[in-house]
């Protein structure tokens, strides 16, 4: 019976605290809301994180270049090796 009583508390605590739990999020020490991204290099295909890649713009569109030697020479129309 005891076992019950415990097993009913511990129950109805976790009704309660359950809605604060789900908006808790731990922060992340740089600030963002997301871990670092990996994006693809649309020259070489090499995956690079976000936060490391160099951002260039072509027709609106962002794209991430794992150095700037695939930049150059994918600004130029190069192609791949």
């Amino acid at each position: 019976m005891r076992a019950l009583l415990v097993l009913a508390g511990l129950i109805l605590c976790f009704i309660i605290l359950s809605p604060m739990l789900r908006g808790w999020r731990p922060r992340l020490p740089w600030g963002g809301d997301r871990p670092d991204q990996l994006v693809k290099d649309p020259f070489c295909g090499t995956y690079v994180l976000r936060s490391k890649a160099l951002r260039r713009e072509s027709g609106g569109e962002a794209l991430h270049f794992c150095s700037a030697d695939c930049a150059a020479r994918f600004a130029r129309g190069e192609r791949p090796i």
